[in-house]
């Protein structure tokens, strides 16, 4: 077998497929052909091209044990390598972390003060650094501290790996949402609406919040921004199963204000759910719970690899409501225990109470 050849076959498999999991599939491949090639420079950059792909899923199969290899290689090789070329896909992998229940809490504020230190070594600023920590902090719902890092994130310089100014504006909108500000958080939210600040999924994700916590409030500009968040669903890779929280947010939206589209959205997008980290798949089970109260029978369209899947194509909706319950209700105990409170119990009841 000619190696280089090989290669190139690969490469230009990459260049015409455009599906992120057939991209990862190839990417796997060319990972197996540069090691058993033991062509080390060419499974670092295959890897974080994998790790690239795989952010734009709602799962984080593949990334753990590619970057446990970069990170290997480049302690092995550091003369071959430049620490800051994977720092990027490290910030990534933080997130990974605490979205999976399984990985401890030790072990997740390992990472996040590794990451802190190769940052600063690298001559970078804290704000990336505080970034992630803010988002860890919503997560573990400790939302005094979210404010105390969002103002230190402010005081520090911007450089190459701070979030993007579209990703910081929305989390401080969505803490304003949060909390019940809502006139705050659509005049903070202003560049974000009027799209003077974008990335790949801003201000999508705004608008489903917006769309959310409107909804939640009776507050009749909840149809505008769901309107607004369409516009911008429509314009995006119909591939990237990470945007499944959004996706969750637009059910629960329109649970309330159209019945048979919240139906379709969820035939639609359910499948994502399946393999998904388990932060996404709590809370896209949470955020639809209340599509399955009526307890009903009806006629779903849900793909055959999904476990309720019924030959006949009738579904009992109390049983739907059952198995999203249950598996909400297991992963909450499970976060619950490892982040050492009750912040995802608490999260699990309200959408109950509803």
């Amino acid at each position: 077998m000619n190696y280089n050849l090989e290669l190139q076959k690969l490469e230009l498999k990459l260049d015409t497929i455009t599906a992120v999991e057939d991209r990862i599939n190839i990417l796997k491949q060319a990972i197996q052909l540069a090691d058993s090639n033991q062509d080390v420079e060419w499974g670092f950059d295959f890897r974080l091209r994998l790790i690239s792909e795989e952010v734009c899923t709602s799962h984080c199969v593949e990334s753990f044990s590619a970057f446990s290899w970069i990170l290997d290689a480049y302690d092995k090789n550091p003369d071959i390598f430049d620490e800051s070329e994977f720092l990027w896909e490290y910030k990534w992998m933080a997130k990974a972390s605490y979205c999976n229940a399984n990985i401890s809490k030790e072990q997740i504020e390992n990472i996040i003060e590794d990451l802190k230190s190769r940052m600063l070594k690298n001559g970078y600023s804290l704000r990336g650094y505080y970034s992630i920590v803010i988002a860890w902090k919503q997560f573990l719902g400790l939302h005094e501290e979210v404010d105390k890092y969002i103002q230190l994130r402010e005081k520090e310089q911007r450089d190459d790996m701070s979030h993007c100014p579209a990703c910081e504006l929305d989390t401080k909108v969505g803490e304003e949402l949060r909390k019940g500000n809502i006139e705050e958080a659509l005049t903070m939210a202003n560049d974000l609406i009027n799209k003077k600040l974008t990335c790949a999924h801003m201000p999508f994700a705004t608008f489903c919040n917006f769309a959310y916590y409107l909804n939640i409030k009776k507050d009749e500009r909840a149809s505008l921004f769901f309107e607004k968040a369409m516009e911008e669903l429509n314009k995006m890779d119909e591939t990237d199963s990470s945007i499944l929280i959004s996706i969750s947010l637009l059910i629960h939206y329109l649970i309330d204000n159209d019945e048979k589209r919240a139906f379709s959205f969820y035939e639609k997008y359910s499948i994502w759910e399946l393999d998904a980290d388990d932060y996404l798949k709590f809370t896209f089970s949470k955020n639809i719970l209340p599509l399955f109260r009526k307890g009903t029978k009806k006629d779903l369209q849900i793909n055959v690899q999904h476990p309720i899947f019924s030959e006949s194509g009738e579904y009992e909706l109390s049983e739907l409501y059952n198995y999203y319950y249950k598996q909400a209700k297991l992963l909450s105990e499970k976060f619950d225990t490892r982040n050492q409170n009750s912040h995802f119990s608490e999260l699990l009841e309200s959408a109950i109470i509803k």
